[in-house]
């Protein structure tokens, strides 16, 4: 589904050009009076046109905007109000009803929530790891105690990962992006005050020093994914999760298994957690670096250039009126200027001799060993035309033979002989790949395991398995 399914084509309008900031401070004002969650209006039909109108105009007396150009200035406060709020409805924000002859205005509800969205992000401050892990794990508790009721407990908790995961990793994306705008800062001071307020305050993780402690909650992790496990794979509570999951609005019958394993991988990533952690620290730990080293150079380099130009020009004077030379490893020796001192021009590259390609013939021993290249790749062909020439030549039909006789005369036959053991592994925990699989539907035979079963030759020690060939009438 498209962003623009859900929301007005032009909603991003007003949070464009120069007045962005504006028209964001308007709509958290008009949200805060009208819009917001404890805000009830005295109409079903939302708020009176002339109550917004009076509310726009207040704000733009308190906010006591500038205009940039004497004819806006000069438009009266009513109108501009009046201008604000029909921007506002033609870019989808606000909707008005006319009932009788009085103009009502509300907000869309999923305006309503997409403002939220972007009000809590703006207002987002560094987040609580330890809040979210503990949150996901009496989550997944209660699920486990009653899996068809908590399903949609357990698909939050699965997105709270995710969430969690991608906050992670967009902290290191912020914390280059802040030090690469720091650099750009021409005041020393300046610098100082966005470094310790933005890089130190608002980008850390607020519990960042207590997350390698044994008691923090992030050490749940393994629990959580022993739980999910518990949940998602043993009988009967992966039934009754499933069972939930039809019961959520907007699932279908058919994919609630693929919802469940999407949930399963996500709850999954929480063991990258350390890899993103460790991350995280190497690109704090150069960014202070890099930080405190361009502080350093700012404080020692802050001298004026023009008073260092002048007293090298009045040490030189000083020098010349004494009737001393002036020597150090910065200064050419005399001659300044001489012809034997001037750089050699660059003489121009001469142009390659370009030659017809010819075709390089093959020695002997070349042609031997592209020969047995070839052979070793063909003998260890593992396509499933291969294993099925395999099986057609070695298994009769309707018949059924273990592993350890299958026969071996060569390393294609070697070969064949793993590929089957992998099939019938494979087959044994995710059935479902190998019928997934297209090259694989068709074969006439299938390999299974053989519990408790061994395949001990000369060439293997392997798993038991065995490999059943199906008759011609099979369906």
């Amino acid at each position: 589904m498209n962003l623009f399914d859900r929301l007005p084509n032009a909603l991003f309008g007003p949070l464009t050009g120069r007045y962005n900031r504006r028209a964001w401070e308007l709509l958290i004002r008009l949200s805060e009076r009208f819009f917001g969650a404890d805000c009830v209006p005295p109409y079903a039909e939302g708020y009176l046109h002339e109550q917004v109108t009076k509310e726009i105009e207040r704000f733009l007396l308190d906010e006591q905007w500038e205009e940039e150009n004497a004819e806006a200035a000069a438009t009266p406060i009513n109108v501009q109000a009046n201008q604000w709020l029909a921007r506002l409805v033609e870019t989808g924000w606000l909707i008005e009803d006319r009932v009788g002859l009085r103009v009502f205005v509300s907000m869309r509800p999923v305006v309503a929530r997409f403002f939220d969205a972007l009000e809590q992000f703006a207002l987002d401050g560094p987040q609580l790891v330890g809040g979210s892990i503990q949150m996901i794990y009496n989550q997944l508790k209660a699920a486990q105690s009653n899996p068809k009721e908590q399903a949609a407990g357990f698909q939050t908790a699965a997105q709270s990962c995710s969430r969690l995961i991608n906050s992670l990793n967009a902290t290191t994306l912020r914390v280059r992006d802040l030090i690469r705008d720091l650099t750009q800062e021409q005041a020393t001071p300046v610098f100082v005050r966005r470094f310790f307020s933005e890089h130190i305050e608002e980008l850390y993780v607020r519990d960042f020093r207590q997350m390698r402690t044994e008691n923090h909650p992030l050490m749940l992790r393994f629990e959580i994914i022993e739980l999910v496990d518990a949940i998602a794979t043993t009988e009967p509570a992966r039934e009754q999760l499933l069972t939930g999951y039809r019961a959520l609005p907007g699932a279908r019958h058919e994919a609630v298994e693929d919802m469940l394993a999407r949930d399963v991988s996500r709850f999954q990533r929480l063991l990258d957690v350390e890899k993103f952690l460790e991350r995280m620290d190497r690109v704090i730990d150069s960014a202070t670096q890099r930080a405190l080293a361009y502080l350093g150079y700012r404080l020692k380099a802050s001298e004026r250039l023009e008073d260092v130009l002048a007293d090298a020009v009045a040490s030189a004077c000083r020098l010349a009126d004494q009737g001393q030379p002036i020597t150090g490893r910065l200064l050419s020796p005399p001659p300044v200027v001489a012809d034997y001192r001037l750089r050699m021009p660059n003489l121009p590259a001469a142009k390659p001799d370009r030659r017809a390609m010819v075709r390089r013939e093959m020695t002997p021993r070349e042609r031997a060993e592209l020969m047995l290249r070839r052979a070793m790749i063909r003998h260890r062909d593992t396509t499933p035309a291969a294993i099925r020439r395999y099986v057609q030549a070695h298994v009769p039909l309707g018949s059924e033979i273990e592993g350890a006789h299958l026969p071996v005369y060569g390393v294609d036959d070697a070969v064949a002989v793993l590929v089957l053991m992998r099939l019938a592994a494979i087959g044994r925990v995710n059935p479902r790949a190998l019928r997934a699989n297209p090259l694989l539907r068709n074969l006439d035979f299938e390999a299974v395991m053989d519990e408790g079963g061994r395949v001990s030759t000369e060439l293997f020690e392997l798993p038991g398995f065995k490999v059943r060939r199906r008759s011609t009438n099979a369906a």
